[in-house]
């Protein structure tokens, strides 16, 4: 019974230093002095998150000033320390955090947009691939390759030019070897 015991604790342990370490998106801090969120070492800032997509924010702020979303997919809203997630709402509309306290006063902007949709239109193969894309100059794309569709490897492909031609976005790599292959891009920016 002692051994199971010390297994439990040791797993418990585990868990909680492994807590510790998850990366969060954003940071949220009250610098001292300072009657500002202050937003990955940025005062203030507008965010500019996608649809759909979920964020965490790690929030360590003073106790006069918990953290707020004004949104619905809040998760752990207006805390002081602790991790929130927000997974944002598919409407288009502005948002906003803030401060529990203080409201307007200690408040930033929360801004939403479309997730981006890249299609591919053309794909011409000789010793070079080369794939024509609705990206846009702020985007580029990977193109990655397998050649099993049953493993979950994909492997990059080295893009020799990723350029804007006609509006459209032109992305010139070498050929994979193999027989069936199988292409995919990512978008990057």
């Amino acid at each position: 019974m002692k051994t199971a015991l010390r297994w439990v604790a040791l797993v418990l342990s585990l868990a909680l230093s492994l807590s510790a370490v998850v990366a969060a998106d954003f940071q949220v801090r009250t610098p001292g002095g300072i009657f500002a969120f202050q937003i990955n070492a940025l005062h203030t800032p507008t965010l500019t998150l996608i649809r759909g997509h979920t964020y965490t924010f790690d929030v360590e702020t003073s106790n006069n000033h918990p953290f707020h979303i004004e949104s619905e997919g809040v998760e752990n809203n207006d805390i002081n320390s602790g991790l929130i997630t927000f997974i944002v709402p598919t409407n288009n509309a502005v948002r906003y955090y803030e401060c529990v306290v203080h409201g307007a006063q200690m408040r930033g902007e929360i801004i939403t947009i479309e997730p981006l949709r890249i299609e591919i239109l053309n794909l011409s193969v000789g010793t070079n691939l080369i794939l024509t894309s609705t990206a846009t100059n702020n985007w580029l794309v990977q193109p990655e390759y397998t050649t099993n569709l049953v493993s979950s490897n994909w492997y990059a492909l080295t893009v020799q030019t990723n350029r804007l031609v006609n509006g459209r976005l032109e992305t010139i790599c070498g050929r994979p070897e193999g027989n069936p292959v199988l292409i995919r891009i990512k978008a990057v920016r």
